[in-house]
């Protein structure tokens, strides 16, 4: 078994592997080197007998050039030697990358229908990627509106600055739920885990009039809550927060409802929140507004030696 990064010629049928019922490609892998998402030298093949059994494709952000994210990972599901090819493929492609200095990768895995969560979860598993959060995906076509109706007044980013956002974050990510802030804060200190969280913010989708902070009617802040836009038709409850003070008092419903409807206003049709499973606040409040689990996310991450 081969693995190899791509060639241009390879286009059209590292586009096959884990083809649509239909016979439709998933993947535009032209459309993301053109936009920078990733480069032709971090797309890897495994092959076999010039048949192509598996993809991965990797890329980075561009404020944190040293961390390699793994965009997309799919073996053939119907190979006979799928745990060996799915082996193979991370740990030759890592292999290969080794001499640009990355320093981490990391993968979200999603469980969806293309894939077996846990098979995968065990490839990765396998290749010594550690588990550092598992995540419930929520989703919402329509709002249905709290009792505790709208008893906070908003400040978009447009209004506040970067560095008053950014101060927010750190204010609200004290004693956080969220594994993955908790390992950042220990990591690199309160103040730049939450200048880094807000630069990868950005970097998804900054729209300074949807991220927002919310303040009680004397003007005590409360929280915040940063809506963000995949597509025309798809966005999501990105980031959300209320300082420690204020918990309790049930404003997470305020927050996602605010931010909630400002999306479907603006033509949204589908909604999306990933959360922590030990976040049984975030999750009953989510659940009480019309949002449907639908699936698992697994968080993994690799240190390069």
């Amino acid at each position: 078994m081969i693995i190899r990064r791509i060639q241009t010629t390879d286009i059209p049928e590292f586009e096959k592997i884990g083809m649509q019922e239909d016979g439709k490609p998933t993947l535009n892998l032209q459309k993301w080197l053109d936009a920078g998402r990733t480069k032709l030298e971090w797309c890897f093949i495994a092959e076999e007998a010039g048949k192509f059994l598996g993809r991965v494709i990797y890329g980075v952000f561009e404020d944190q050039p040293q961390d390699l994210k793994v965009w997309q990972f799919i073996i053939d599901s119907k190979l006979h030697n799928f745990k060996e090819a799915g082996m193979a493929l991370i740990e030759k492609s890592i292999h290969q990358l080794k001499s640009e200095n990355f320093k981490t990768v990391e993968y979200h895995l999603y469980a969806n229908a293309s894939n077996d969560f846990r098979t995968y979860q065990a490839l990765f598993v396998s290749q010594g990627f550690k588990v550092t959060q598992e995540k419930k995906n929520f989703e919402a076509t329509q709002l249905l509106h709290s009792e505790k109706g709208q008893r906070l007044t908003y400040k978009t980013l447009e209004e506040v600055g970067d560095t008053a956002f950014i101060q927010a974050i750190e204010q609200v990510t004290e004693g956080s739920l969220d594994r993955d802030d908790l390992e950042s804060i220990a990591e690199n200190g309160s103040e730049k885990a939450a200048k880094m969280y807000y630069e990868l913010l950005a970097e998804i989708d900054l729209n300074k009039n949807w991220w927002q902070l919310a303040y009680e009617e004397d003007g005590t802040f409360v929280g915040l809550i940063v809506p963000q836009k995949f597509s025309e038709v798809e966005g999501a409850i990105n980031y959300i927060g209320v300082v420690p003070e204020k918990r309790g008092a049930g404003y997470v419903y305020d927050l996602i409802e605010a931010g909630s409807s400002l999306m479907f206003q603006s033509g949204i049709q589908t909604v999306i929140a990933d959360i922590d499973i030990q976040n049984q606040p975030l999750e009953k409040a989510l659940s009480a507004l019309g949002y449907i689990e639908k699936g698992l996310l697994s968080v993994l991450k690799f240190k390069i030696s």
